[in-house]
């Protein structure tokens, strides 16, 4: 079943799109691409998945240099999914980058 997001943007009758609000896509009050991410953003991230965020003194561009090993030697227990959120996240910006540039070619 669609969201309610992909209902929103059905072609208009003139075919012509209106600005896109990007929150829709925004998971939290944390900015969208981590790789913006500060350190505080790190910090918030962290605790709110249960980890610590002394543990995680850097921003969000050290954090995309990090492997699932090395997240999972910060958090024992739940490193693996702390791991597969932030690259669900860099992956989804990523792929809205790539979309934007695509649109802004044309």
């Amino acid at each position: 079943m669609p969201t309610q997001a992909r209902c929103d943007r059905v072609p208009p009758a003139d075919g012509v799109w209106g600005p896109v609000d990007l929150r829709v896509l925004q998971e939290d009050d944390l900015p969208l691409d981590p790789r913006t991410w500060c350190r505080a953003h790190v910090g918030t991230w962290v605790s709110r998945r249960g980890g610590l965020p002394e543990r995680f003194p850097m921003n969000g561009k050290a954090l995309c240099l990090m492997s699932r090993d090395m997240f999972a030697a910060r958090v024992p227990r739940g490193g693996d999914v702390l791991h597969q959120d932030f690259r669900r996240r860099l992956a989804k910006a990523l792929a809205l980058q790539e979309l934007l540039e695509k649109l802004g070619a044309k």
